[in-house]
Parts: C-alpha cells; structure tokens; sequence
C-alpha cells in the first residue's frame, strides 16, 4: 500500500483530494496538512511515499521547503498541483518529480496519480 500526505490550503479542494484518492485501494491518505509549517511536523512524522503538495500553499518558499522536505524523506516522490499551468515549468525548475493540474477531470487526476505513484515505485527501488 502507498501513502499519500496531502498539502493543501483549500478546504473544499482537500475534501476533493481525499475522496478520489480514497477511492483508489492500493493507496492510503496518511495526513493532511494545510500550510507549510503543518505539511514539515507530518512529513517527518509519517514518511510518506508521495506528497501532493499545493503550490500555492501558504508558508511555501519553494527552495527551503523543498530542500527541507528532500531532507527528511529523500526518497518521497513530490508532486505539485496548482491551476496555474505555467506553474509547471517553475515546478520544473525546483526539481521536483511531477505536476499535476488541478483542473483535471477525476478520472485525468487519478491517471496522474498513478504515474506519480510509478515514479515513486522507481525512487524506492533506486534507492
């Protein structure tokens, strides 16, 4: 089973989230966090396999959380989300593993979802 800590700052978005994750059986939602300080105590706290983290996510300076979160779970895949698509070059550029937009469709983000859970079956396995 995978763990998935989500970082989200907008409620309804986070309800959103969880469900469809939720509904996925080889996956577990193991926090939830709705701002950079609460995703860094969790993170460390449950080593999860993949974190979606919103990039938008109040208390978020890409550069020292990112590193932060390298850090503590060097083998935890980071994928962002954000509305914005031009988002995913700037994702691109912090090295992180993927980008998901949040204007998909369910079934779109749940594709997306299980190419991030790929990349993360690959990190574990390099490492």
């Amino acid at each position: 089973m995978k763990t998935i800590l989500l970082a989200e700052s907008e409620k309804h978005v986070l309800d959103a989230l969880r469900l469809a994750i939720e509904q996925q059986a080889e996956v577990k939602v193991v926090g939830e966090a709705r701002s950079a300080e609460s995703l860094l105590v969790q993170v460390c706290q449950y080593a999860p396999d993949v974190i979606l983290l919103d990039w938008g996510l109040p208390g978020l300076h890409p550069q020292r959380l990112i590193r932060t979160l390298r850090g503590c779970c060097p083998v935890t895949t980071l994928v962002a989300l954000s509305v914005k698509p031009e988002d995913e070059k700037t994702v691109a550029e912090h090295s992180l593993d993927g980008f998901i937009s949040k204007q998909l469709s369910g079934e779109s983000f749940i594709a997306a979802l299980q190419q991030a859970l790929a990349t993360s079956n690959r990190k574990r396995e390099d490492a």
